[in-house]
Formats: structure tokens, C-alpha cells, sequence
């Protein structure tokens, strides 16, 4: 029978893990958003910290890393918290602007 592991990860520590895999300094990607792309309509993103434009085909999000552009048609935002946003539409590009 197998030994049950009374110990459940820890979110936190993924992006060190990360970066232990990569061989690169611990806390490289603590500060990096985390960006669900379904497709082409629909983008979750985790790390938010402001919206910086909104019109029906651009869409500029701020996030503590890096500004995000995303383009397309009959775009939409949706809250689903305060750090998390979801934006819908027929999403044509994404840009990351550091």
C-alpha cells in the first residue's frame, strides 16, 4: 500500500522551483503574471495591477512586470478578482511590452 504525502504544495514556491529547474536565481519569476490563453477567445490574467486603456480592439493591462497589450475584435473585460482579469473577443495578438 502506498504511503499517503501529508504534505500539500505550496503555490509560493513554483516559481522557485522554476527557476532551480532553469538554473537561475531564486525569486526570477515571483514577479511575473500568470497568463491562461484559451485559444483565441479568451485570456485569464493572474498579477494584474491596473488597466491602463480599454477600447473595443486594444486592451492594455498593467501588471507588475510588464505591460500587456491585446488586440482583436469585440473585446471584453471581465473582474473575476482584484488581481485577476479575464479579457473575451476574438483575440488577433498579444504583445508584451517590458
Amino acid at each position: 500500500m502506498f504511503k499517503k504525502n501529508s504534505e500539500k504544495p505550496n503555490k509560493k514556491d513554483k516559481p522557485d522551483k522554476a527557476a532551480e529547474i532553469l538554473g537561475l536565481p531564486q525569486g526570477t519569476f515571483k514577479n511575473f503574471p500568470s497568463i491562461q490563453i484559451r485559444g483565441n477567445r479568451e485570456i485569464i490574467i493572474d498579477g494584474c495591477t491596473g488597466l491602463l486603456s480599454y477600447a473595443g480592439d486594444d486592451i492594455l493591462i498593467e501588471t507588475k512586470y510588464c505591460r500587456i497589450k491585446i488586440s482583436g475584435r469585440n473585446l471584453g473585460l471581465k473582474n473575476l478578482s482584484k488581481s485577476i482579469l479575464a479579457v473575451r473577443g476574438f483575440i488577433q495578438t498579444v504583445e508584451f511590452n517590458m
